[in-house]
């Protein structure tokens, strides 16, 4: 079952163990298990199950239910992740691997269920009839349908784990990139200020008093003009 209880992620399922035949129903979990407390509201109604094989498929249809939905608010986050990415917006850390982790734990777990579902569908377990297996068919069914999108949101969150680190690499390429060009702009000032920084004689325009506006209107001449040779080499 999915987990619904307080403090708990829903992905930590709740393990239900039954014993049942034509006049014993016998149920033990350590944690709450919703669907059983949904189909004793039924019973007390009115309106539940008469027998123990209908109330096998209520609590298997109320469990698959339960899944169902949480996989739906799965393919919603993914959903809402893509149309981040889209927008060059990146998901917070941890939050896609998550994501992964919840469908890759449902599907480990509802893969044996689904089977579960249909070997009880198949078997002629005498508190069953065939009203009963015939639900129990079609409440594997659409558990196999769940799985079918678990596959598909793993897929999804793979192409998205690629996408993600595409765009960091991205980035981070366009931070070099200006960093390089940064250097290769001041690279020729760089020289200049070294080399008219060794403090020795005969240093031109030593003894001037516009030596240093004149060195410094240099220097930016320089910069505007490595700025241009780059800006028509389409490097900026």
């Amino acid at each position: 079952s999915v987990n619904h209880n307080a403090d708990s992620r829903p992905e930590q399922l709740v393990a239900m163990r039954v014993f049942i035949n034509d006049k014993l129903i016998v149920s033990t979990r350590r944690r709450k298990v919703y669907a059983v407390d949904a189909v004793l509201t039924d019973l007390q109604n009115g309106n539940g199950p008469e027998d123990g094989g209908s109330w096998l498929v209520d609590i298997c249809d109320a469990l698959t239910d339960h899944a169902s939905e949480f996989i739906e608010e799965l393919h919603d986050k993914i959903i809402v992740l893509e149309d981040a990415l889209l927008d060059q917006r990146v998901p917070a850390r941890g939050e896609l691997s998550l994501l992964r982790k919840q469908l890759i734990v449902m599907r480990r777990y509802m893969t044996p269920q689904r089977d579960v579902y249909s070997r009880l569908a198949s078997e002629k377990l005498p508190w069953m009839d065939d009203s009963d297996r015939r639900r129990m068919q079609e409440v594997s069914d659409r558990l196999g349908r769940g799985l079918d999108d678990l596959d598909a949101g793993v897929a999804r969150t793979a192409v998205l784990a690629d996408e993600v680190a595409s765009q960091m690499a991205e980035a981070m390429n366009r931070r070099t990139y200006t960093m390089s060009l940064l250097a290769m702009i001041f690279l020729p000032t760089t020289f200049l200020t070294g080399l008219f920084g060794v403090n020795l004689g005969g240093m031109p325009g030593a003894g001037s008093h516009y030596g240093f506006s004149i060195f410094c209107l240099l220097l930016l001449i320089m910069i505007v003009g490595v700025a241009w040779w780059l800006k028509r080499r389409r490097w900026l």
